[in-house]
């Protein structure tokens, strides 16, 4: 009987900060903000460096993860960033705005973390990947003259 006594008056004060929360304007918007803005070139640029330098610096010799693993933790950080952030959206330049698709845009955030590693620390990648990276560029610039 006193536990149920407690549970009452202890619940009316949350039941009324919940109806204060929903009702007042000013104090919604200390709520996190759901607004989606865009990646920009800017943005991109940011994420991608920090992928590149996680990669680069956890995949070192000496370190306990192997490069694979620790290109899976930077393209899922940069993805999830993208997709909660940006809700996958980015604007480039003067074009208009498009969303990517989350898988799209895993493998072209992998592709851009490679490329970015083989410039900056190219000892760290694997042969097998380094030639597959190669063979994706030589099929793009094949693409591109067509």
């Amino acid at each position: 009987m006193n536990f149920l006594n407690v549970f009452k008056s202890l619940s009316i004060p949350f039941i009324f900060i919940a109806i204060l929360f929903n009702s007042n304007p000013k104090l919604r918007e200390l709520r996190a903000s759901n607004k989606l803005i865009p990646a920009n070139e800017k943005d991109l640029d940011l994420y991608r460096s920090m992928g590149i330098t996680y990669l680069c610096t956890t995949s070192a010799k000496g370190t306990d993860a192997d490069f694979e693993k620790s290109l899976v933790v930077a393209t899922n950080l940069f993805s999830t960033v993208m997709q909660q952030k940006h809700g996958g959206i980015i604007k480039e330049g003067k074009k208009k705005q498009q969303k990517i698709e989350a898988r799209l845009l895993q493998n072209n955030i992998m592709f851009q973390l490679v490329g970015g590693a083989l410039s900056y620390c190219p000892n760290n990648v694997p042969e097998v990947m380094e030639k597959e990276f190669r063979n994706q560029v030589k099929k793009i610039q094949e693409s591109n003259k067509k």
